[in-house]
């Protein structure tokens, strides 16, 4: 038992010190950063204001584009009658008017066919109503727009939908995260700002998030320039 409870409180000392290792800001050379992807922590890695990094393996990222549709224009007929045929009632309705195409069938065939195919056509219709819309939702927020550094330096408008991974955004106060953002700096002079997370969680009080100390000073467009980082984090 006693050595159990040792061998416990080692493990959670080197757990301390490995955690602590991990939070030591130090730098390393980003050709090596390749071999991190897959440790503890370290499934991605991103390169900040390096968009060209981005499109060779392993770091082929997808795209920010926004999709909750179900169908598109090939897949809706196979997918939407699977759907529709999952439902037992649909099947047992199905194997019957199959079984009264049969000579031994005691009434005609388009007394079960006819309303099997009028419940099931209005179905799909609902179905295909309803992706619609969702289709219409997904333009609508992937046609946004944020202000994302270009090459020359400058601030100027993007699709939401064209935001790469490591790209650079302003986000104004009142305006919508384009993405998962991690927080260079602030207007405000102790560099935090305060963000409501209600279309995630629901919740209507303000969370504080805080830039980091070693970003704090980049307060101006033309700081942007010449600013580049490397960033080891987990998959969102």
């Amino acid at each position: 038992m006693h050595e159990s409870s040792r061998r416990t409180r080692g493990k959670v000392r080197w757990s301390k010190l490995y955690s602590f290792s991990c939070l030591r800001p130090h730098t390393s050379d980003p050709d090596s950063a390749q071999e991190l992807i897959g440790q503890p922590g370290f499934s991605r890695v991103v390169f900040c204001n390096e968009p060209q990094l981005h499109k060779r393996k392993p770091y082929k990222y997808t795209s920010n584009s926004v999709s909750t549709k179900k169908y598109t224009a090939v897949t809706f007929l196979p997918k939407a009658l699977f759907e529709q045929f999952r439902r037992v009632a649909n099947l047992y309705f199905l194997l019957t008017a199959a079984l009264s195409i049969t000579s031994l069938a005691p009434v005609k065939p388009l007394t079960l066919i006819g309303p099997l195919v009028f419940v099931v056509g209005i179905s799909m219709l609902k179905e295909a109503v309803e992706d619609w819309y969702r289709f219409l939702q997904d333009l609508n927020v992937n046609n946004r727009t944020v202000k994302a550094r270009a090459e020359n330096g400058l601030f100027v408008d993007k699709l939401w939908r064209e935001i790469s991974v490591g790209d650079v955004v302003k986000v104004k106060k009142d305006e919508y995260f384009s993405s998962d953002l991690l927080l260079l700096s602030s207007s405000y002079e102790d560099g935090v700002c305060y963000v409501e997370t209600m279309n995630l969680d629901g919740e209507t009080s303000l969370k504080i998030k805080r830039c980091l100390e070693a970003t704090l000073h980049l307060n101006e467009d033309a700081k942007f320039i010449e600013f580049k980082a490397t960033t080891r984090c987990e998959d969102p």
